[in-house]
């Protein structure tokens, strides 16, 4: 995927080190001109060093030095502008705004700096605010209070470029919810392309059967390595899970995508080939590629947001409601096992025969681990709402279910949460990701609904 590059710009020729005002006695103004100092090259690279540090891992910078207004208008163009204000005039933003990208200011702190930098910004966000609400146009300026913050505000627009260029790979039919409406479902795919600029490309059910049947790759040996404890019948061939990922591996490198979804329950796919797509989304994901199982198009949505906003594999799931002991329980035949990107914790996993379709192999059951979790799910009829469920997961369970299963408590939410449920399926992270993902949404024009 396409990398967001950001330029980190430094903007004004002076600058003074709030200490040393400090030194100076009876404040004695004749002494001041021996503070104001010059921003030279070591300066530009210090808080070009400390910005970089507060960006998402996974961006381009470039540092540049501003003074001038034609200075900012020569600058490389960048997706985003993180600005260091010393002595410059708000012209100077003006021009950098004429680029229409994000801006996001990084004032420092009235005990580091003091520059006159610190009065035009002001003038600045104020004036285009205004500007923009007459003309009607999309404001993006950022103002950071804390290094959090610039982390926070860079990540939720990293997370919005990452899905402005994610290319789905879609086999099979659209779901038809909400509603149980084809039209509706296969709206959704028009929507996630129009509001979101998720790039699209679907393939018929028919195509992927005939594409598997003369496929010869494939066997069980990588399946039976990994798995804990095979808990499928003798007789059950366990080849066409690992044949089903390896040929959806190869079309994924061949239409360039960067997630994926498949109409595995409700078309041919897995009767056309005697196997379910459990095993080969669980590796998918666990791969790095956000993909998600019953072509359902919101649900795809919401695990990249949360996939992207917290770096780590969305397990999704079907969710249930206990509201009489404030307890939710989640369950699907399919899930990651990799905890996260930045790690190489692994959860362990047995298999079973497919929940749905019990002659078909296979159902993963993910051996979750206790501890914070966060569930969320997103609207299905406008992917414009999202429910952000912080909850502990107590333990895995064995209920006649789909395979993958857990029971979640969330002290004092489950009535609030049924009374304004959205979604259909849910997905699941490690940790109380809730800030991050609601920092993306709020940057993707979602509504949060925080329990």
């Amino acid at each position: 995927m396409k990398k967001m590059k950001i330029g980190i710009v430094i903007l004004g020729k002076y600058y003074t080190l709030s200490p040393e005002e400090k030194k100076i006695k009876n404040n004695d103004l004749r002494e001041s001109d021996a503070i104001n100092l010059t921003a030279d090259e070591q300066i530009i690279a210090k808080m070009s060093d400390r910005v970089k540090a507060l960006l998402p891992k996974d961006t381009e910078t470039f540092t540049a030095h501003a003074v001038t207004e034609n200075d900012a208008l020569n600058l490389d163009p960048a997706d985003a502008y993180v600005v260091v204000p010393f002595n410059v005039i708000d012209v100077v933003f003006a021009a950098l705004h004429s680029k229409n990208r994000p801006i996001v200011i990084y004032a420092p702190a009235f005990a580091e700096f003091w520059s006159y930098g610190h009065v035009f910004y002001p003038y600045f966000m104020r004036d285009v605010r205004k500007i923009d609400a007459r003309l009607g146009i999309n404001h993006e300026v950022y103002l950071c209070d804390n290094d959090e913050e610039l982390t926070s505000y860079t990540s939720a627009l990293n997370v919005r470029f990452k899905i402005k260029n994610t290319k789905v790979l879609c086999i099979g039919e659209s779901m038809y919810e909400p509603y149980h409406s084809f039209n509706w479902g296969y709206e959704m795919v028009r929507l996630i392309q129009e509001k979101y600029g998720v790039q699209w490309k679907q393939i018929g059910s028919d195509k992927f059967v005939e594409l598997f049947s003369n496929c010869k790759c494939g066997n069980a040996s990588n399946l039976i390595n990994e798995v804990k404890e095979n808990r499928v019948p003798a007789e059950y061939d366990l080849s066409n899970p690992e044949k089903t990922y390896q040929i959806y591996k190869n079309l994924i490198a061949v239409y360039g995508a960067d997630a994926f979804t498949v109409n595995c329950i409700e078309s041919t796919v897995h009767t056309g080939c005697n196997t379910s797509s459990c095993y080969a989304l669980s590796k998918l994901n666990d791969d790095g590629i956000v993909a998600a199982c019953e072509a359902d198009v919101t649900t795809l949505m919401n695990m990249m947001i949360v996939t992207y906003a917290t770096n780590e594999p969305a397990f999704m799931c079907n969710p249930y409601l206990f509201p009489q002991d404030d307890k939710l329980f989640v369950s699907h035949c399919t899930a990651p096992t990799k905890r996260s990107y930045d790690s190489d914790e692994k959860d362990e996993f047995n298999i079973y025969t497919y929940f749905e379709i019990r002659d078909l192999p296979c159902g993963l059951q993910v051996l979750k681990q206790p501890g914070p979790v966060t569930v969320t799910g997103i609207s299905h009829d406008g992917m414009d709402k999202m429910v952000i469920v912080r909850g502990n997961l107590v333990r895995n369970t064995a209920f006649p279910s789909c395979r993958t299963q857990v029971v979640i408590d969330v002290p004092g939410g489950i009535k609030k949460l049924a009374e304004c449920y959205e979604g259909r399926h849910w997905a699941l992270v490690y940790g109380d990701q809730s800030k991050k993902i609601a920092a993306a949404n709020d940057m993707l024009g979602i509504e949060n609904i925080i329990i």
